[in-house]
């Protein structure tokens, strides 16, 4: 990385107590003018993402979001309401990275999946630690966890229906199955390039090759053979 480029990017970052990388995410609760249950959730990730939940307190979220404690219960009832709704902002945040990206181009399934998948890397790239607050939410929040891949799942799963109408692709496989597909494939990728990586960025090779792989194995459906009466 040029010299410009690593000074830019510590000046969007600082490292957290365990050397995760922390950038400011884009609800910018670390504005002072940032409404106070806001400024809360922006630190609770962070502090989760760092500490796990059981080494975090109610103090220590409020330290980081600059609010006295005492405040904490005007917004959340404890600290499992708090990391419930974490759980379910960086759902949303990522559906809408998702829904965004999709929406900015024009193409079939395959550029669908093309831009999908990276506004998902490109937002683990930026809060490389959401996706073990997840991971940890199975064991905090089972309820929750279950709830966060279905969201997912549920929308993924409509663009499939919608790609195997139009014939982009093969309509014996249940679109549910793909869209769990599509998030284990997502999952771990994002975690071997964007987690585990100095950096944090998944290469467009990594992207091409998953896609290759997925234009293999679900290929489009044939067109239909036209009968020419004799």
């Amino acid at each position: 990385m040029p010299a410009r480029a690593r000074q830019a990017r510590s000046e969007r970052t600082r490292t957290g107590v365990t050397g995760v990388t922390l950038a400011a995410n884009r609800r910018g609760a670390a504005s002072p003018e940032a409404p106070p249950s806001e400024r809360l959730l922006w630190a609770a990730e962070e502090l989760f993402g760092e500490r796990s939940y059981w080494r975090t307190t109610v103090a220590d979220i409020c330290a980081r979001a600059g609010i006295a404690t005492g405040s904490f219960y005007a917004h959340y009832n404890s600290k499992a309401e708090i990391f419930t709704a974490v759980v379910r902002q960086i759902n949303a945040d990522l559906r809408l990275a998702i829904k965004t990206a999709i929406e900015s181009v024009d193409g079939g399934q395959r550029e669908w999946e093309r831009v999908s998948f990276r506004a998902y890397f490109t937002m683990l790239s930026e809060r490389p630690w959401i996706d073990r607050i997840v991971r940890e939410s199975e064991f905090v929040a089972p309820a929750v966890f279950r709830e966060y891949y279905e969201h997912l799942t549920r929308g993924y799963a409509r663009g499939v229906r919608q790609a195997q109408l139009n014939r982009e692709v093969d309509a014996r496989y249940d679109p549910e199955v793909i869209a769990y597909i599509y998030l284990g494939i997502g999952h771990f990728i994002g975690m071997r390039w964007a987690d585990w990586t100095a950096g944090g960025q998944v290469p467009d090779d990594v992207v091409d090759d998953l896609l290759e792989v997925l234009r293999r194995g679900l290929p489009p459906l044939a067109p239909p053979v036209e009968h020419v009466s004799s």
